[in-house]
């Protein structure tokens, strides 16, 4: 019986965190800037975490006697920066345009790795398995220009990069939410 009763709550928890969840996500949905404002707290909160994970570490090693004192500067430094980012607007700024950029220039340089190996592809011609490798060279070729169009696009309007990412967290967090529901019904 007590365990039916358990069974009850872990699934009305399971949905109402779900549909939560796809409420969030179709917040982020309406309002992408300001979803993609929170990827430099989350920065911050990995920093902090990640300090305060290393100076915990270094002291219990410490107490075996193996401790390394760079573990301990990594994690103050980590600590600091991380405060540092979630005290300073300007910082925060920085760090989320900085991403914005990066993605742009991912996707640019991505895309110019994939011309080079569609020019590859197409001097090669290996039967593996009874399917011929390297034949699809001129269709990699074609995604590898429009990812150089489209990173030099994201480079130029890395507003739309923003609004683009906080979409794709919106879109995230209801396939999950759904996810989240359909598994604990």
């Amino acid at each position: 019986m007590a365990e039916n009763k358990g069974i009850n709550v872990g699934r009305i928890l399971g949905i109402v965190s779900g549909v939560l969840i796809i409420v969030l996500g179709i917040y982020c949905i309406f309002t992408p800037i300001e979803t993609y404002g929170v990827v430099g707290w989350i920065i911050a909160c990995a920093m902090i975490a990640d300090g305060a994970s290393k100076i915990v570490l270094w002291n219990e090693l410490r107490k075996s006697g193996v401790a390394d004192v760079w573990a301990l500067v990594g994690g103050i430094l980590s600590c600091v920066l991380g405060v540092v980012l979630a005290c300073s607007q300007a910082a925060m700024v920085a760090v989320d345009i900085f991403i914005a950029y990066l993605v742009g220039a991912w996707v640019l340089f991505a895309g110019c790795v994939r011309i080079a190996r569609s020019f590859a592809m197409r001097n090669m011609r290996v039967e593996v398995n009874g399917a011929v490798l390297g034949t699809n060279w001129d269709l990699a070729l074609i995604t590898g220009i429009l990812m150089v169009v489209l990173g030099i696009f994201c480079l130029a309007n890395p507003m739309l990069v923003m609004i683009a990412l906080g979409w794709q967290i919106g879109f995230a967090l209801i396939f999950g939410g759904a996810g989240l529901i359909t598994a604990t019904a």
